[in-house]
Order: C-alpha cells, then structure tokens, then sequence
C-alpha cells in the first residue's frame, strides 16, 4: 500500500467517523425529545415488578434447597 492510498484511505476513514458521530448526535437528540414522564414512571414500576418476582423466585429457590438438605 503506497503512502497516498494510505491518506486516501485515512481521509475516508475520519470522513466516516464524522457522519457516524453526526448520526449518534442525531439519534440521541430524537430519544431525548420522545422522553415521556408517564412512560418513565409505567416503565420503574415494571421494573419495581419484575425484581419482586425474581426475589420471590429466589426465595422461594433457597427454601426449596434449604429443605432439601435438611
């Protein structure tokens, strides 16, 4: 590879770097504006759910061994 298609190739490189982080820009912009409180409070309260369930899930595991070493 000659010292010029390495430039060339560089330049393609920072060039693609660019749009990418242009486009990372743009996304970001788009969540930030379709943020929705309501959303925020169903989606910590699924949250709040989920880890009940597993806890329980847990518990429930751990007496099952614990009466099955007994």
């Amino acid at each position: 590879m000659t010292a010029m298609e390495r430039e060339d190739l560089q330049d393609l490189l920072i060039r693609i770097d660019e749009r990418v982080k242009t486009i990372q820009e743009d996304i970001r912009e788009i969540n930030l504006a379709r943020r929705c409180a309501s959303h925020h409070v169903k989606i910590s309260t699924l949250e709040k759910m989920v880890w009940g369930c597993m806890a329980t899930v847990g518990g429930v595991g751990a007496r099952v061994i614990y009466e099955i070493l007994k």
